[in-house]
């Protein structure tokens, strides 16, 4: 397997590790907790799993720029889950899912302006199946089954417009670190966030009662994994690619909404999977190819 696609893959199960955690803020919404109590539940275990593996390698050393940096990339991170939380909130999964997704076309426009040069051809084609595909998961053909929220939309799309901010900087900041130590730092950085935004959410006794129902896995498939796998990938492929690998949530999502929140899947809705997980190959097309043709001798 060449190295792009290993790290294109690893996006990609990032991106998966983000869809499975649908059910569980459902769950955590059910049970009364709020975006941010749900917030601190994700990034206390997170620091405090990090943090066990950091001084198990030895403390690596960590200047106080690189902390900063991966500090403020944690804060944008803190930005996607609050909009995310609060959207999911208000609209159904399919919906709130949908709107984050629109990071997908945002992450391609921000390499086209960045590199000031159009997208190739197959990550055009990609977005373009991608995009197709999302209407179609999302049930947005029978909008008379998706009810939608204002400020639910608004939401979304903020927490969309932070997830593509978040997948551009991990790739670009303190990469020489150890991706534990890097995912550490950023996640201290949404742990103050959240202690700003709600200090409530951290001295409420309630609120820890349920750590082991939902807030661990929550905590490991919401924070340590997926970061720790984008911010282990994104350093070694494109914008381009780092956005549509991740967009494996959708399907992700998709499937978890409708295996244990009960939401109505159809045929519909699954041709818009596969045709997403089509641009998804269409976008490593030349990796695939490289790696199916023989060696000349």
């Amino acid at each position: 397997m060449s190295k792009t696609l290993k790290n294109a893959l690893l996006v990609f199960a990032g991106g998966w590790c983000y869809g499975v955690v649908i059910p569980l803020v459902k769950l955590g919404q059910s049970l009364g907790y709020s975006s941010t109590d749900i917030m601190a539940i994700q990034y206390l275990v997170g620091v405090a799993t990090l943090g066990i593996v950091y001084l198990a390698m030895g403390r690596p050393k960590v200047t106080l720029k690189q902390v900063l940096q991966l500090a403020g990339v944690g804060v944008i991170a803190a930005g996607v889950s609050l909009f995310y939380f609060n959207a999911l909130a208000l609209l159904s999964a399919a919906a709130a899912l949908t709107l984050l997704f629109q990071f997908v076309w945002m992450g391609v426009l921000l390499q086209t302006i960045r590199e000031r040069r159009l997208p190739n051809r197959f990550s055009a084609i990609a977005v373009l199946l991608i995009l197709g595909g999302t209407v179609l998961a999302a049930g947005l053909l029978k909008p008379q089954d998706v009810p939608l929220n204002a400020l639910g939309v608004v939401f979304g799309l903020l927490s969309a417009v932070f997830y593509t901010a978040f997948l551009h900087f991990s790739g670009r900041v303190a990469t020489s670190l150890p991706t534990t130590t890097r995912t550490l730092f950023t996640n201290m950085g949404s742990l103050i966030v959240t202690l700003c935004i709600s200090p409530a959410s951290f001295v409420n006794v309630a609120f820890f009662k349920d750590f082991a129902l939902f807030g661990i896995p929550l905590a490991l498939l919401g924070i340590v994994l997926p970061v720790l796998l984008i911010q282990k990938g994104a350093p070694h492929i494109s914008d381009g690619v780092t956005t549509i690998m991740a967009s494996s949530e959708l399907p992700s999502g998709i499937l978890m909404a409708a295996l244990f929140i009960g939401d109505a899947v159809g045929v519909l809705e699954w041709l818009g999977v596969v045709i997403i997980l089509g641009g998804i190959v269409l976008s490593q097309w030349k990796n695939i190819r490289s790696r199916a043709r023989p060696a000349s001798t």
